[in-house]
């Protein structure tokens, strides 16, 4: 009977090995039920205007690309 080991990282570790800091913090973002509430949350007050975004991302610590 194989062991269950909850703590055994090793599949984890394979699966994120190639991501960069960025990449990995991304991961995280797209799983975290309380992130993805508050973008549902901002796209649809109908305002998504530069300062609402300014404060989620500021929430989040997270950069959006600027564009040209």
């Amino acid at each position: 009977m194989p062991t269950n080991r909850p703590w055994d990282a090793a599949p984890l570790r394979r699966a994120f090995s190639g991501l960069d800091p960025a990449g990995l913090a991304q991961e995280w973002l797209r799983r975290n039920p309380a992130y993805l509430n508050d973008y549902a949350v901002t796209m649809t007050t109908g305002k998504a205007d530069a300062e609402t975004w300014r404060a989620f991302a500021r929430r989040w610590g997270v950069r959006f690309p600027c564009r040209p």
